[in-house]
Formats: C-alpha cells, sequence, structure tokens
C-alpha cells in the first residue's frame, strides 16, 4: 500500500544514456483512520419493561478517528525495472460509550455477562476499548506499461502484522436474582491479541498523466498465520462489605489460524522529475481500506447450567480512512 512507489522506469527507458532511474527512494505516510469491528456491542436498552426484549435497542462502543504513520524505503535496480521495499505501519486508537437509564420501566439487560451470575438488567454502564495495530511489510516489484497512460506494479512480499485489542466494560444499579441481590459494580475485561505472518500478492498503479497529476491505485492480499491470545474476566462487587466474587477467568485461550486480510487504496498523486532523472519527489493523498476477517475471536458464554458452553463472535475488523504521503528518490 505504496502510492508513490513504483521502483523505476522501463527497460526501454534504462536503455537511454541520458536516463538514469532513481536507485533509492524514501517515503513517509501520514495516517488518520477509523476503526469498525463486528461484536462490540455491550447493552440492550428496553423501554417496555424487564421480562421481554419487545422494544430494545443496541447500544455499541465505537473507535475514534485517530492518527498513525508509516515510514519505509526501497531500492531499484537500475538495469531492470525490479524494486525491493520495506515499511512498517503504526495506528492506535481508543473509545468509549456510556448509557443509563433512571426510571421503570426503561431497563438495560447485558450482553456479556457470564449467565452464572444471574444479573438480570443493570441501571448504568460505560465501555470502552483500545487498539493497537503494528505491521511490517517487505516486497519485490516490477513495474510493466501497457502505454503511455498506465503503469502496473505487480507485488510480491511477506507481511507480518500484530493486533491488540482490550474491551472493557463496567456497570452498576442492576439486579441479580441468585440471590436476589442489587449489583454495585460488574466488571468485564477482555483482550485479543494476534500476532501473524505470511506471504502476499498485489498490485499498484497509476493512471494517466496530466502535468505530473495522475490516479492511484493499490489492492494486496495477505494470508497471516499466526497465534491469538485470548483473556475474560468477569468480577461483581454486591455489597460493601463483601470482596467482589469472581464469575469468570479465562486465563488462557491460546490457538493458531491463519486471518485473510484485504488492502486496498485509490486516490491522487503528483509527481515531480529533475530533468536528468537522478531526482524525483512525489506528493498524493487517498482513502485506504484495510480489512481483517474474523478478528474478534472472544466468546459469549450463554448457560447457567454449564458454565463452559459459549459462541465465538468470528466478528471482522475493518480500518479505514486518509492516507497521505511523501515520496523521495534519488
Amino acid at each position: 500500500m505504496q502510492p508513490c512507489s513504483l521502483p523505476c522506469k522501463t527497460i526501454e527507458d534504462n536503455k537511454e544514456d541520458n536516463y538514469r532511474a532513481p536507485s533509492f527512494n524514501f517515503f513517509v505516510h501520514a495516517l488518520y483512520w477509523q476503526p469498525r469491528e463486528e461484536g462490540l456491542e455491550y447493552m440492550i436498552r428496553n423501554d417496555n419493561g424487564a421480562t421481554f426484549v419487545d422494544d430494545g435497542s443496541v447500544q455499541r462502543v465505537n473507535f475514534d478517528w485517530n492518527g498513525g504513520f508509516r515510514i519505509g524505503a526501497g531500492y531499484c535496480h537500475t538495469s531492470c525495472p525490479i524494486g525491493f521495499n520495506v515499511y512498517y505501519t503504526r495506528f492506535t486508537t481508543d473509545g468509549c460509550d456510556c448509557i443509563s437509564t433512571t426510571t421503570f420501566p426503561s431497563v438495560l439487560f447485558p450482553v456479556w455477562s457470564n449467565p452464572s451470575t444471574n444479573v438480570v438488567t443493570e441501571q448504568e454502564a460505560n465501555s470502552t476499548v483500545r487498539l493497537w495495530l503494528n505491521v511490517f511489510d517487505a516486497q519485490l516489484s516490477t513495474i510493466v506499461s501497457p502505454n503511455d497512460c498506465v503503469n502496473l506494479m505487480p507485488v510480491f512480499g511477506l507481511r507480518y502484522a500484530s493486533i491488540k485489542q482490550r474491551f472493557c466494560i463496567n456497570a452498576n444499579g442492576g439486579q441479580s436474582n441468585g440471590p436476589v441481590a442489587f449489583v454495585l459494580d460488574d466488571a468485564i475485561t477482555m483482550h485479543n491479541n494476534f500476532r501473524g505472518v505470511g506471504p502476499k500478492i498485489g498490485i499498484n498503479s497509476t493512471w494517466g498523466d496530466w502535468h505530473g497529476l495522475s490516479i492511484f491505485g493499490a489492492m494486496d492480499w495477505a494470508l497471516l498465520y499466526g497465534r491469538f491470545d485470548i483473556t475474560q474476566k468477569e468480577t461483581i462487587s454486591f455489597s460493601d462489605d463483601v470482596p467482589k466474587t469472581t464469575f469468570l477467568d479465562i486465563k488462557c485461550n491460546r490457538f493458531h489460524l491463519t486471518r485473510p486480510n484485504l488492502n486496498m487504496i485509490l486516490g491522487l498523486q503528483w509527481h515531480w522529475q529533475k530533468s536528468d532523472g537522478y531526482f524525483d519527489i512525489c506528493l498524493s493523498a487517498g482513502w485506504e481500506h484495510q480489512y481483517f476477517f474474523g478478528q474478534n475471536q472472544l466468546m459469549r458464554f450463554s448457560d447457567d447450567v454449564n458454565p463452559g458452553v459459549n459462541t465465538a463472535v468470528q466478528g471482522d475488523l475493518s480500518i479505514q480512512g486518509l492516507t497521505a504521503a511523501l515520496n523521495i528518490a534519488f
């Protein structure tokens, strides 16, 4: 995903005595993204009593827009259009949400509370999420020019991704039926971490050349084989003078999976090159979209008789937003 990173000119151009394609390029990207993920609902508000969900609305916590960066460098063999690039992407963000009910018949039904707690309703709740994304890429590329207006760059490489997530819910004012007691504090903390590495394949392209201005687009697909590390814990306090009760504590849930990852970007770039070909600069801005399939692997427990009965969320994670780039080659 590198606007302004076509590695070098075609073989025919390099054969010209008066042309020297740049051999090295350095680039930096400014990112302004927002993630979205399935499975981050934490309460259901019902405005018609605590017997059925017959007038309900789902409350979710969403990630905020935030900044990040991508930096990298590349080398191009000047006698043939083969380039090698490495780059690193870092992005972090968080988000929060809250909801409350003060008068009956409006109530809150918890989504993530373990059934063994026998918590029926809550009165107030807040939720926070945080995400850390670190991606390393190494790739080989070449350039193909079907005509003067189109450049295509097939890409083959390797990607490593680390995605760490924390999802927390705190609620109070609820009622538990076993035994009947008021909930002073219901604290749920969950971590959903993944690290994986695998091959990727893609294609970058530029379309047109209007005084250095062109449309660019890129897409790549990676298969990341790695390990999930999941932890989930819930503790409830029913009284000030009674210690908190731990109803769920999954300390070790580690397993290996292959996760597909799809990246796309589309935008505009402006390219300027010195007449002797020894130096060029490129500025670009575009909309980037990253998609991680089945990234939310948290478990929802659903049986108060058999505590091990659960359903995996299997929610997808998407990250999208603006990417602005500066690329210098010499």
